[in-house]
C-alpha cells in the first residue's frame, strides 16, 4: 500500500517551434525505479523517474519518491539481489507513479505548449485532422 507520494523535481523542454511540429506526434511515457531502500519492517522508500517523450519535439521528466508499506524486508532484498520487485508490488507502484505523474504532466505540457500526454478521443482526432491537415492536436 502506498503511504506517501512526492514529486521532487520537474524538467520540461520544447525542442522546436509549435509551427514546425510534425503532423503526427508519438508520445511515449516510461516509469523507472531508481532505488529502493529499507526504512523499517513495514516500509520501503522507492525513488523513481517518470519520463514523457514527444518524438523529437519535447520532453517532460518528473523525479520523486514514494513510501510503500508492506513486507519491506522481502521487497528490499529482492531489489538488492535482482533489481526487481514482486509483481504485485511493482504493479501497484508503477500504477501510482503513472496516475499521479500524468495528472501533473498535463499542466506542465500546457505551460511549454506540448500536447497533453493523454490520447484524445478517436472521434475528436478524426474531426480535427479532417478540418486542417497541418494542425497538431493539443497545445502546439
Amino acid at each position: 500500500m502506498i503511504r506517501l507520494f512526492r514529486i521532487d523535481g520537474i524538467e520540461a523542454k520544447r525542442f522546436i517551434e509549435p509551427e514546425n511540429a510534425p503532423h503526427e506526434i508519438r508520445i511515449d511515457n516510461n516509469s523507472t525505479i531508481l532505488s529502493i531502500s529499507y526504512q523499517d519492517e513495514k516500509k520501503v522508500k522507492i525513488s523513481f523517474k517518470f519520463t514523457i517523450t514527444y518524438s523529437g519535439i519535447g520532453m517532460i521528466a518528473l523525479d520523486g519518491m514514494l513510501i510503500y508499506e508492506g513486507n519491506a524486508r522481502e521487497i528490499a532484498e529482492e531489489w538488492k539481489k535482482k533489481h526487481r520487485m514482486p509483481d504485485k508490488v511493482a504493479q501497484e507502484v508503477h500504477a501510482t507513479i503513472i496516475n499521479n505523474c500524468i495528472i501533473e504532466a498535463v499542466w506542465i505540457a500546457k505551460e511549454v505548449r506540448l500536447p497533453p500526454p493523454i490520447p484524445p478521443p478517436a472521434q475528436f482526432m478524426q474531426q480535427k485532422i479532417s478540418k486542417k491537415r497541418g494542425d497538431v492536436v493539443g497545445y502546439a
